[in-house]
């Protein structure tokens, strides 16, 4: 049924990224990874004609599909940026917000519309929104389902940058660049820091940094950086 097809193309979709993300996570060659929309738009979100079919079984198995994806994402040790043009719409916005960095165009068109057909958010939308907002404005653009734009996006700090439709994979590039040029263990630890942080009291984080920094004296980057500082060179990281 074509029910059935847009389930299934749903599914391939969402096993590719899966496992894009995951080979790129295991590819040492892969230092920073650019997530972006295969056309004008960087995602529309779910097929809402094909949701609501086969009960609370299928509405689980979809959860699951969705929070594979999600993970995928936000488990990277690798950089991730967001290249966003267009509209990014519910899940969509939540995978974007998982990355490390978000680009978007000035006019990009943003928006968890979960209220409009019902539903509540998903894809840690919730829970994305209030690590880069405050609570109140969190709730304001998720219970009003309103478009949030890519300049307002970057007032709000959602957005790193919000630049003309045709600069934002060049500006996303240009990062994905530098990224790939840094200590790959050294990003990929702060990267952890930064995810242990909201859970964290001052002293667990002091505590957690001490348990890392040992480690980091021990690789070939870091031995790198200081003799390139001492030679005063342009240091040439390995990702070891």
């Amino acid at each position: 049924t074509d029910r059935a097809a847009a389930t299934a193309h749903v599914k391939l979709i969402q096993t590719t990224a899966q496992r894009a993300f995951q080979a790129a996570q295991d590819d040492h060659n892969v230092r920073a990874i650019i997530l972006t929309g295969a056309g004008v738009d960087f995602s529309a979100g779910a097929d809402v004609g094909e949701m609501g079919g086969g009960g609370v079984r299928q509405s689980l198995l979809r959860m699951r599909h969705l929070h594979r994806m999600a993970r995928s994402v936000a488990n990277t040790n690798k950089p991730v940026i967001a290249a966003v043009r267009g509209v990014c719409i519910g899940m969509s916005w939540a995978l974007a917000l998982a990355c490390d960095v978000v680009v978007a165009a000035h006019d990009a068109r943003f928006q968890f519309a979960f209220r409009h057909i019902g539903l509540a958010p998903d894809g840690g939308a919730a829970f994305l929104l209030t690590r880069y907002l405050g609570v109140q404005r969190a709730k304001e653009i998720i219970y009003s389902g309103r478009f949030v734009s890519g300049d307002e996006a970057a007032a709000l700090g959602l957005a790193l940058h919000a630049l003309p439709g045709d600069a934002v994979m060049e500006k996303a590039q240009e990062l994905a660049r530098n990224f790939a040029g840094a200590p790959t263990i050294a990003l990929m630890m702060a990267k952890r820091q930064f995810d242990a942080a909201p859970g964290q009291n001052y002293d667990q984080a002091l505590d957690f940094e001490a348990n890392i920094q040992p480690l980091m004296v021990e690789t070939e980057d870091n031995r790198e950086g200081i003799l390139s500082f001492k030679e005063k060179r342009k240091p040439g990281f390995v990702g070891n």
